[in-house]
């Protein structure tokens, strides 16, 4: 019994573990106002694509591989293109880790800005 005892209690620190989580917010105003609004958090294998605000009414997403950039053109293409209505989101798995997302108002073909 007090092996039994020993071992629930050396397992009781466990059950509070978090695993980490990494977030990224995209915000942009005009006048006061947002223009677009983003959040994108990755915890447990999951990305979580939240739209805030966006004055198109939609938040336009690429999701780029991890080994391009979002400040210039890359050979490979986007691994994921997708909007998301402004108050909702989308969440996926199965992204490469350390991928690179970029999001605007508007369609995007590229991340990097001109």
């Amino acid at each position: 019994m007090r092996l039994f005892l020993l071992a629930c209690i050396s397992v009781l620190p466990l059950a509070g573990c978090e695993k980490s989580s990494n977030t990224s917010i995209t915000r942009t105003r005009a006048n006061g106002v947002d223009t677009l609004y983003s959040k994108g958090t990755v915890a447990d294998g999951e990305a979580r694509f939240q739209c805030i605000a966006s004055s198109s009414g939609q938040c336009h997403y690429l999701v780029l591989d991890p080994a391009c950039s979002t400040d210039a053109a890359c050979a490979k293409p986007a691994l994921r293109r997708f909007a998301v209505a402004v108050g909702q989101a989308e969440a996926m798995r199965d992204l490469p880790e350390g991928f690179r997302q970029c999001v605007s108002q508007d369609p995007i073909e590229q991340c990097h800005r001109e």
